[in-house]
């Protein structure tokens, strides 16, 4: 059923004023994303605006400038806006971006806003709030407040709690996340929803498919980055910060490289400004002859094909899209024991968890798959069971379509109509 199909069933118009059948034309329920940065537009939603079209909706997606420079970026079926933001906390900075939200929405009068990222999260939820969007859907993609201490901590728990307040819906992508929001009372509990096995945006198991990626691929892009065809490949794919791990997990290596000479680590993904590496750690890691930096790929799974173990030590998530990717291609993942990770493996059958922020931990996990190929072998294939079942993008897109047509049903029971 499109969403259409739900306005025009619940619609109740008054009898005096109602156009004729001949003449009534209803416009497409209006459906606006919002992510900070343009990245996120087109890493992670790209999906969800195709599947909106293809269901009726009328989509729009704001987000910072650059969108046109992001790797990867095509033409999607929607219309963007750009709207400058900043990632961390700038009042001055921040009260422009909210009036100039609050300005935007009045003038699209959205019936939908789904929010990704914290910032966006806050000032969509505050300026939707105001311009009265019938439906305000958070989307809680990982806490950052796990990561700060102090005045910071108190902060930003108190930026989540007001956007949840001012949410008409709260939506986590793993249960573990939910059930830590609500012990903590940032949300109700009849308020927040993990729909299914959560997972958002899952993933395509034919995409990410070991079979398409045969042997000369794996060999193609060891050779591109000089790894020898025979070496342990261990992989990091994501944006290389202190909040991924990557310190522990440079401490963790130094451990590991002289135990296995065979070994090489990839580093796939970029380094950012916002949130830097310590100087000293980046320098060992690029002094390391076995370490290579690749930066980052938009087609990421012949860059799985090459890796034999995939590592991910971050402190927070919200759900590990890079775990899922990795164990639809068959590897066993080492990650660690936070929200939003343990949702995506199951430990001791998929891969390997251990307590964030722990490289001696992380040491000894990578190493008990450094030594045994049988293992990693079995992990690979329980892993890739595992995401086909549970995660699959087609299921959790419908999941995602049945809710809002829920949220239709409660919120929209007018349908609106054009003279």
């Amino acid at each position: 059923m499109s969403p259409q199909e739900v306005l025009d069933q619940t619609a109740v118009l008054d009898n005096d004023h109602a156009p004729s059948p001949a003449t009534a034309k209803t416009r497409p329920t209006k459906f606006l994303l919002m992510a900070t940065a343009p990245q996120a537009v087109v890493l992670f939603l790209t999906r969800q605006i195709s599947f909106l079209v293809s269901n009726g909706f009328e989509v729009h997606t704001i987000a910072s400038p650059g969108i046109e420079d992001v790797p990867g970026h095509t033409t999607l079926p929607s219309t963007h806006h750009s709207l400058p933001m900043k990632r961390t906390i700038h009042p001055l900075a921040d009260l422009r971006a909210l009036l100039k939200l609050y300005r935007l929405m009045r003038q699209l009068k959205p019936d939908i806003l789904q929010t990704h990222t914290p910032k966006a999260g806050l000032l969509g939820m505050i300026a939707a709030m105001l311009a009265r969007v019938p439906i305000r859907i958070y989307t809680v993609n990982g806490l950052p407040l796990l990561t700060q201490k102090g005045v910071s901590r108190l902060l930003v728990a108190f930026t989540d709690w007001l956007a949840c307040s001012l949410a008409t819906e709260v939506i986590c992508p793993s249960r573990c996340l939910r059930r830590f929001i609500v012990k903590n009372g940032f949300c109700r509990r009849e308020k927040v929803r993990t729909l299914g096995d959560g997972g958002f945006p899952g993933v395509d198991p034919e995409k990410y498919h070991p079979g398409r990626y045969f042997v000369g691929e794996r060999v193609r892009i060891r050779e591109r980055y000089g790894i020898p065809r025979d070496a342990l490949v261990l992989g990091f794919v994501g944006r290389i910060v202190p909040d991924k791990g990557v310190g522990e997990l440079a401490r963790a290596w130094s451990k590991l490289r002289e135990e296995f000479p065979q070994a090489y680590l990839l580093l796939c993904g970029h380094l950012e400004d916002v949130h830097p590496l310590p100087r000293e750690v980046i320098a060992q890691l690029q002094r390391d002859p076995r370490v290579r930096f690749i930066g980052w790929s938009t087609d990421l799974p012949p860059i799985y094909a090459a890796i034999d173990i995939c590592v991910l030590p971050s402190y927070r998530e919200a759900i590990s899209g890079v775990v899922l990717e990795a164990a639809a291609m068959e590897l066993p993942v080492v990650t660690t024991r936070v929200p939003g990770s343990v949702d995506a493996i199951c430990n001791g059958v998929t891969g390997l968890s251990v307590p964030a922020k722990d490289p001696d931990a992380l040491a000894c996990a990578l190493q008990k798959l450094a030594k045994d190929p049988e293992l990693r072998h079995q992990m690979g294939n329980a892993a890739r069971q595992f995401v086909a079942h549970r995660f699959n993008h087609q299921k959790i897109f419908q999941n995602l379509l049945n809710e809002y047509h829920r949220l239709m049903r409660r919120h929209l029971p007018m349908a609106r109509t054009n003279p």
